[in-house]
């Protein structure tokens, strides 16, 4: 037969260190004397010395524990303080033991069953939520590659008549220019204008169609960074001839062959050097910087525009986004060549970011790697 001293300090132990019970030791005028482990997990901290009282969510002041006391026969659902902050509910009872009050707390088992069970509910619910969330979404990625199927269509199908439109409008312009009086001069320059933002809008929507399709590869070789900033300029000067803006190159020594997609740098190059011209104001300057260190290629350009407002440079990326910085011609924009510029530059596993101050212009940087390793 085991003795009964041995019982009780066994079952004392495991009160102390191991139940997930409240288990506390207190005096008669409610000081903690001893507190298991579990209340120290619970609170967060040591307790002993502290009020019983002061444990608990007691908006009334209502607590008495010399009623409580007189009432050990009962359990009571008091609010207890966490180390979260949050209270938690137990049933607590207060049996006076000699000079001391051994006092219990227990969660309510019918309580935890139904909260479990709810607990289960909820997480069938949200499997099926989910489930429902994956079904869509598997429709909207077919119903977005439809979209981008349909657009390049559309873009693709556009060039053509758009390129015909232009080139003719061009030829009447140069070969039957003495036959046509200015009224009809200044339509033709709007037709061909129109058309070549128009065509502008086609090539970008068919940029776009690609990088959302997972299609914007990359046809890395060999160029020569020099001969791609020179051909971008060509196309360039002539935008800033007609605002006398004049284009201010500086370039240090580079490496003369890198690899990367010789078009779409100079895509890119076109884009930020255009941008920069239709934001800075007639009869001043960009300012073009091209820069090599052994790792990367550095190109900025700099406008001599308004700048952009600090609360508006989260705009600069995004599609169909614009500032609030005016064009000084009044020129057309299409909202996507930023974004598309961008998606080119982390194609090439290079960084591109933009340095603006109001009234002083704005910057726009990118960084390319001498070595772009292939996707």
């Amino acid at each position: 037969m085991v003795r009964d001293q041995a019982i009780f300090r066994e079952a004392y132990t495991y009160f102390d260190k191991k139940a997930p019970v409240l288990f506390f030791v207190l005096s008669t005028e409610g000081l903690i004397v001893k507190a298991n482990r579990y209340a120290e997990t619970i609170t967060g901290r040591n307790v002993n010395g502290e009020k019983i009282r002061d444990l608990f969510v007691d908006f009334t002041g209502a607590f008495d524990l010399a009623a409580l006391i007189q009432d050990a026969s009962s359990e009571h659902l008091l609010h207890f303080i966490t180390h979260s902050g949050v209270p938690q509910s137990f049933y607590f009872s207060f049996r006076p033991v000699g000079d001391h009050v051994l006092t219990f707390g227990r969660l309510d088992a019918d309580e935890l069953e139904h909260m479990r069970k709810e607990v289960l509910s909820l997480n069938q619910e949200l499997n099926n939520v989910m489930r429902q969330l994956h079904k869509k979404n598997a429709q909207l990625q077919r119903l977005n590659e439809e979209k981008n199927q349909f657009l390049g269509m559309a873009a693709h199908d556009l060039r053509k008549p758009i390129g015909l439109i232009i080139t003719y409008s061009e030829f009447l312009m140069e070969e039957a220019a003495d036959l046509l009086n200015g009224e009809q001069k200044d339509f033709l320059n709007t037709i061909n204008s129109s058309c070549s933002f128009m065509k502008r809008l086609v090539d970008d929507f068919l940029d776009v169609s690609a990088i959302e399709a997972g299609k914007f590869d990359l046809d890395l070789q060999p160029a020569n960074i020099y001969d791609i900033l020179e051909e971008s300029l060509k196309l360039n000067n002539l935008q800033a001839t007609k605002k006398g803006i004049e284009l201010q190159v500086q370039s240090e020594d580079c490496i003369q062959r890198m690899a990367m997609d010789a078009s779409k740098i100079e895509q890119v190059i076109t884009n930020l050097v255009s941008n920069a011209i239709e934001h800075t104001q007639p009869g001043t300057k960009v300012s073009i910087s091209l820069a090599c260190d052994q790792q990367s290629m550095t190109f900025s350009v700099q406008d001599k525009g308004p700048g952009i407002p600090p609360e508006e440079m989260n705009k600069l990326f995004k599609p169909f986004e614009k500032t609030s910085a005016k064009k000084t011609a009044g020129e057309k924009s299409t909202g996507l060549g930023m974004l598309i510029t961008r998606k080119i530059i982390e194609a090439h596993r290079g960084e591109i970011w933009v340095d603006s101050k109001l009234g002083s212009g704005t910057t726009v940087y990118f960084r390319l790697p001498l070595e772009v390793k292939r996707q």
